[in-house]
């Protein structure tokens, strides 16, 4: 296996940080696109904070999902959502996730100003872990993530929602029998 060098790393950040911002530039174009049409494409974004379930060390999560909304048959729906996720660990290695999650949506309650709904979803992305220092995730540089959760979507205008959430946030190396790294995590974002 050839060495990483700091330069490499560095050329490595910047390829993963154009693929990233690419896949969020393109969906924001597909979805104004489409958006107006019969198709009900919506795309937005949220952010998120979580603490971990339990873990030995001492963490915050913080995390920035961009989305596209897909809808699939009456209360379901498809959602492609980008995922910028910073782990800051105390007392080791911070842990950086880019990557991309599917999540399927269930919305089994609606009324006239808002939707309950119910989400699961995974997705595999790219940590900056190669080293191993982040010991509840493998060293090879690939992050799996499951999520599941709920929230509410609450119209603000003709197409414009805010949305809350809770997610429970599970994220390990696939290719490595590691515990990984569990959080709860509560998210506000905005959907058009």
């Amino acid at each position: 296996m050839t060495p990483v060098t700091p330069g490499r790393k560095l050329q490595m950040r910047k390829e993963v940080w154009a693929f990233f911002f690419s896949v969020v530039l393109l969906g924001s174009f597909v979805s104004v696109s489409c958006g107006g049409e019969e198709s009900g494409l919506k795309w937005g974004f949220s952010f998120g904070a979580g603490q971990p379930q339990k873990s030995k060390e001492s963490l915050n999560h913080w995390a920035f999902f961009p989305r596209m909304d897909v809808p699939v048959i009456k209360n379901w729906e498809i959602e492609i959502e980008g995922n910028a996720s910073y782990y800051d660990i105390a007392k080791t290695k911070n842990l950086y996730v880019l990557g991309l999650n599917t999540n399927i949506l269930f919305k089994p309650f609606r009324w006239e100003g808002g939707e309950f709904f119910l989400l699961g979803g995974a997705g595999l992305g790219y940590d900056n872990n190669g080293d191993g220092e982040v010991r509840d995730i493998g060293d090879s540089h690939v992050a799996g993530v499951l999520q599941g959760g709920l929230g509410i979507l609450y119209r603000l205008g003709r197409s414009l929602w805010l949305r809350g959430e809770y997610r429970f946030h599970h994220i390990s190396d696939p290719f490595d029998k590691d515990g990984g790294i569990n959080t709860h995590n509560v998210l506000l974002g905005v959907s058009f």
